[in-house]
């Protein structure tokens, strides 16, 4: 069976911005997700459930990406999801919170600069990798964390619709 090419791409206007400007997190059991040609149209979350924002600092290193890997000996691809983002602060709280995190299973989403919502991990998750808590050495270090989360999934990330977007954050 040969996978039908329906469509081409062109260089379009240069409007695109690269950054993020916060991650929203919820616990994969907790949220069902409706989806058409790569777009989410519908997200449930369990009663009294929500996603949490962790907003990023503006000049800030995060970085989400999906990077498409196949293999021609296997007939395999999937795509390796990627989102790392620091945390600047390193306090009680802030350690409660990313332990919580790393023992979790979770759909990730993050509003880039552009204003575009983008959903990782919407069919296996995401875990908490290998990321790093610091106190920097000089005074003008960072101290805090930079959390890196990982995912195999089956398709390349998802758009959130705007109105979706802006709900994340309300209870189900």
């Amino acid at each position: 069976m040969a996978c039908a090419i329906v469509s081409g791409y062109t260089i379009d206007c240069r409007d695109s911005v690269g950054g993020i400007d916060a991650v929203y997190f919820a616990e994969f059991g907790n949220v069902t997700i409706l989806d058409a040609s790569g777009i989410v149209t519908g997200i449930t979350k369990v009663a009294g459930k929500k996603f949490y924002k962790f907003e990023i600092p503006t000049k800030s290193s995060a970085v989400a990406s999906s990077n498409p890997t196949g293999s021609i000996e296997n007939g395999t691809l999937f795509f390796e999801q990627t989102l790392d983002f620091p945390i600047n602060k390193r306090d009680a709280t802030t350690r409660n919170i990313i332990t919580t995190l790393s023992k979790n299973k979770v759909v990730a989403v993050t509003l880039d600069k552009d204003g575009t919502y983008r959903m990782y991990g919407k069919q296996f998750g995401m875990y908490l990798a290998a990321s790093t808590g610091t106190s920097g050495a000089a005074a003008a270090d960072a101290q805090g964390y930079v959390l890196k989360f990982e995912a195999s999934e089956r398709e390349d990330f998802f758009e959130v619709t705007n109105a979706l977007g802006l709900a994340l954050t309300t209870a189900g």
